[in-house]
């Protein structure tokens, strides 16, 4: 049975769910080239046929992650220049009915009235039928295909699910026990006391996009205690154990949230500011994991939705005493909802159970015949081919040299994962800075390692238990003694770093690189990160790669077995 998952929004993405199993997932931005695209999959649909050669009439099943797809374009949310609709009637709703808005009575009529409000399913079922399939269309509760994309490739039959971001389908996330291949939902969070818009606004008053830098938040808390905002933010946002999550506590919404929190913490740095709210989610989240874990005695927590993101967070939800292991979904933001829908409704077919995953090498790839073609069009670029690219990317590294890396099947999700890669060396404690400038990122944000997986019991403390989930990035880990001496490039300020480990089964391109590397250094690991600039999307192309040499974002690039360089 082939089951078709579509997001049609933020982050905007398309999957293939053939017998219970992902074989294909991409989201629109890699070939639209618009970061976080908003709307209907139309590429990505198109390459999913074109890839994997189902026909449009092959599926028998589309899944859809929302049941009320109301939403907005991508194009970042801004608190202080809110839309008229939420500044004048749902702030107003919250100041004089915050309490009863919490109810799970709102909750389902706020869904009720979502779906009423519903912009485009119609559109969304043209779309499929013009691109020929005809299969029947059901829509899910947007956080059950959170918790689904989570349970169902986890590879654990029973597990707490925890689910949380911004808003879906009227609430913000919830609490779910899985067993023997079903899901129950056990509590919801209200969009009132939404993590997700608490992290936003605290983004937002740091100067940051609220929909895209989020990561930054967390980056920028290492650099401070945020003791006083911690304390301010507390009264305002923290756990309510009744409800076992956060609970906004003045009730506020929207801009008068953003103008109450801007008030109390306008004096503060945003490092502060960003220390503080980092604790304040690490509490709540771990409260509503530690309860949940007494309550229903699972010790597997799966984790899905953008709050999740937070490698930091997750790190804190694994230290938790009797939790045995923590699995975040590597597409854990909206860019999962498609794969979760669809194997959502796999499994109420009777043919999808969870599975562990081998690897998210889900998108497309492209031939030799097709990269050459490319290089022999490109000007200014000298390349030639090689028999194995390792032993060249090795000594790249080796004499300190950017090494960008373009090969295989492109990775799902938000992290690059050795295929769409930037690779350095990671010994330069200076490397943060100098590297973030020439990417044009923020110099603040550290650099995650990739490492062979046999080998990073030494450079990571409590590695075993974190095993699985740092195969796709999705984890913080503490860098031991010898990490920090060996490899200081790679560690944060808090003695912490995100990384990927690196199988020869499953990557053996990047495996043999990281190898030869350490035949000249010592070192089986590297820097690893996304190879594109600031602000576009992971490379979809190899002319999107040449076009990044071409920058000077990389000093090498390597396509599949080919080396290429500025003349």
């Amino acid at each position: 049975m082939n089951v078709l998952g579509i997001h049609d929004g933020e982050e905007a993405g398309v999957a293939l769910v053939a017998d219970g199993r992902v074989v294909f997932a991409a989201n629109e931005e890699r070939y639209s080239r618009q970061k976080m695209h908003f709307g209907f999959p139309f590429l990505a649909l198109q390459k999913l046929f074109q890839y994997t050669g189902v026909e449009p009439t092959d599926i028998d099943h589309v899944a859809v992650g929302f049941e009320a797809m109301v939403g907005r374009p991508g194009e970042g949310y801004d608190y202080e220049a809110e839309p008229q609709l939420h500044r004048k009637v749902y702030s107003a709703l919250t100041r004089t009915f915050g309490g009863v808005m919490d109810t799970k009575a709102a909750t389902y009529g706020s869904l009720q009235v979502l779906k009423l409000l519903s912009r485009n399913k119609a559109e969304l079922k043209q779309n499929l039928e013009n691109a020929g399939v005809a299969a029947p269309v059901q829509f899910f509760n947007h956080h059950l295909t959170h918790a689904a994309s989570a349970y169902y490739t986890s590879g654990r039959d029973e597990a707490l699910i925890v689910t949380s971001d911004g808003g879906g389908d009227a609430v913000s996330g919830g609490v779910y026990v899985a067993r023997g291949g079903t899901i129950e939902n056990k509590t919801s969070f209200s969009k009132l006391n939404s993590a997700g818009i608490f992290w936003e606004i605290v983004t937002q008053l740091c100067g940051f996009d609220p929909e895209r830098h989020g990561g930054k938040i967390t980056g920028l808390a290492a650099y401070s205690d945020g003791e006083e905002a911690y304390r301010i933010l507390g009264e305002i946002y923290g756990y309510n154990p009744r409800a076992g999550g956060m609970e906004n506590h003045r009730k506020l919404a929207f801009r008068d949230a953003f103008e109450y929190v801007s008030t109390k913490c306008g004096h503060l740095s945003i490092e502060e500011l960003s220390a503080g709210a980092q604790r304040i989610l690490e509490e709540t989240f771990v409260s509503t994991v530690r309860d949940s874990h007494d309550r229903y005695g699972l010790s597997h927590v799966l984790l899905a939705g953008g709050t999740f993101a937070n490698v930091r967070l997750n790190q804190k939800i694994l230290e938790i005493p009797g939790i045995e292991s923590v699995y975040v979904h590597p597409n854990m933001g909206d860019g999962g909802i498609a794969v979760g829908a669809a194997l959502l409704l796999a499994a109420e077919q009777g043919e999808a159970r969870p599975y562990e995953l081998r690897d998210v090498y889900w998108g497309d790839d492209w031939s030799d015949t097709a990269i050459r073609a490319e290089l022999e069009r490109s000007r200014g670029v000298r390349w030639r081919r090689l028999d194995d690219p390792a032993d060249a990317i090795g000594d790249a590294m080796a004499r300190k040299q950017v090494v960008g890396v373009f090969q295989g099947r492109m990775e799902y999700g938000p992290r690059a994962l050795g295929h769409r890669s930037i690779l350095a060396e990671p010994t330069d404690p200076t490397m943060m800075d100098w590297l973030n400038k020439r990417l044009s990122r923020t110099e603040f944000m550290p650099f995650a390692p990739i490492v062979v997986e046999p080998e990073a019991p030494r450079f990571f403390e409590d590695f075993a238990r974190s095993a699985y989930p740092s195969r796709f990035m999705t984890i913080c880990l503490d860098c031991t003694p010898y990490c920090v001496e060996k490899a200081p490039g790679v560690v944060h300020k808090d003695g912490t770093a995100r990384p990927q480990s690196v199988r020869e089964d499953t990557d053996p391109y990047t495996y043999r690189a990281l190898r030869a590397y350490e035949r000249r250094t010592g070192l089986p690991l590297a820097i690893n990160t996304s190879f594109n600039k600031h602000e576009a999307p992971i490379v979809g192309s190899p002319a999107d790669a040449l076009d990044e040499l071409k920058r000077k974002s990389v000093d090498v690039l390597f396509l599949e077995s080919y080396e290429a360089a500025l003349d």
